[in-house]
């Protein structure tokens, strides 16, 4: 199977998408596939074993960029998977897709929940008439992390075929959690306040009595300027002895981070499979969680903890990282990695379903 996966940053940095199209492509390619990942041009691509990197050009620019020629990488594929929702990339190359008869897969990584349908309401329903519906409803299948998200596309009035596996994660050779020698909790993500459920977590360091707040440390890239907003509310609640607003970490100092906390916490109103749980489950940190899809998948297993998604339920948790049984939930959630969501195990059972449809 011929597997051409088109997002135009997928050599971008080594965020949660770029991470995801590159790891799905190789763990595709290790499994027997022909994977392709077709991006932008301007950046010169890998040596990979496993996956051929073709340049596109484009035209446009920032969030209206879309590709030009992509017909001539689409010449021999099975299928064409497509990244995120809401992208005029995605319906241009829909578009290129169908010329050819091509079936495409949509991967859109939470682009369709409810909450993100929400934002700029009216600006998604003009575009929802004009290009998303049709890119939707002609899709071959749209692949989701898990199954609560099926909700989300029947919202929507799709009811064609779902691809359901999880993103996977490896378990780090010779790194994992060290006990907790850094004495903090950790978050790290893209601080989207409301999203990310950081007001909640700063409430409920609120709500602890002094001598029980841990010292919490957040890193991650701003987006749309609410780092400051974060920065401001820790003055406003009087937290600044206990929480810390640092800078975007990447490889080796992300890991020592995450090896060295005492606990993880990622309190999310809304999300589906967050990259940073699995990088903090997969080395074994206690890890806190509220009620999105991958955190309900580590609970029901035992490899995290559960808290509601609200300052109280958050206050509750943020105690219980420093029980006697959170190292043992640590343990569980790495031993589920290892078993259940390491890549080439998510890439067959992808593979196994979209063979099944094409």
């Amino acid at each position: 199977m011929r597997i051409v996966r088109y997002y135009p940053r997928a050599m971008v940095g080594d965020g949660g998408m770029t991470s995801a199209v590159r790891n799905w492509s190789q763990a595709m390619g290790r499994c027997g596939a022909e994977a392709v990942i077709a991006y932008d041009a301007g950046v010169t691509p890998p040596d990979d074993a496993y996956v051929e990197w073709v340049q596109v050009r484009h035209a446009g620019r920032r969030g209206l960029k879309f590709p030009l020629g992509l017909e001539e990488v689409l010449e021999g594929a099975d299928v064409l998977v497509l990244h995120s929702g809401w992208t005029l990339r995605n319906v241009r190359a829909a578009a290129a897709a169908r010329k050819l008869g091509v079936p495409y897969v949509l991967e859109p990584r939470g682009a369709y929940d409810p909450h993100i349908v929400s934002r700029k309401r009216w600006l998604k329903k003009v575009w929802w008439a004009a290009w998303e519906r049709r890119l939707v409803h002609e899709a071959r299948a749209i692949h989701v992390f898990f199954e609560p998200e099926r909700e989300h596309l029947a919202a929507l009035g799709y009811r064609g075929e779902v691809i359901v596996a999880s993103n996977g994660r490896e378990t780090p050779e010779g790194s994992s959690w060290d006990g907790g020698s850094g004495g903090y909790v950790l978050w790290l993500g893209r601080f989207d306040p409301e999203h990310k459920g950081l007001d909640l977590l700063l409430d409920a360091m609120r709500l602890l009595p002094a001598s029980e707040r841990p010292k919490l440390r957040l890193h991650g890239p701003d987006w749309r300027a609410r780092k400051e907003t974060v920065r401001q509310w820790i003055r406003d609640k009087d937290l600044g002895a206990w929480v810390t607003v640092g800078d975007a970490v990447h490889g080796d100092q992300k890991r020592e981070l995450l090896t060295r906390a005492a606990g993880f916490v990622y309190p999310s109103r809304w999300d589906a499979c967050p990259n940073s749980v699995l990088e903090s489950v997969a080395l074994g940190v206690p890890t806190l969680v509220t009620p999105y899809p991958l955190g309900c998948f580590f609970t029901d297993k035992g490899g995290a903890l559960l808290a509601e998604s609200d300052a109280e339920g958050l206050a509750k948790g943020l105690v219980t990282l420093r029980d006697d049984h959170a190292a043992g939930v640590g343990r569980t959630g790495a031993q589920v990695v290892r078993d259940e969501l390491a890549w080439d195990t998510v890439a067959r059972l992808w593979l196994d379903q979209a063979g099944g449809l094409l």
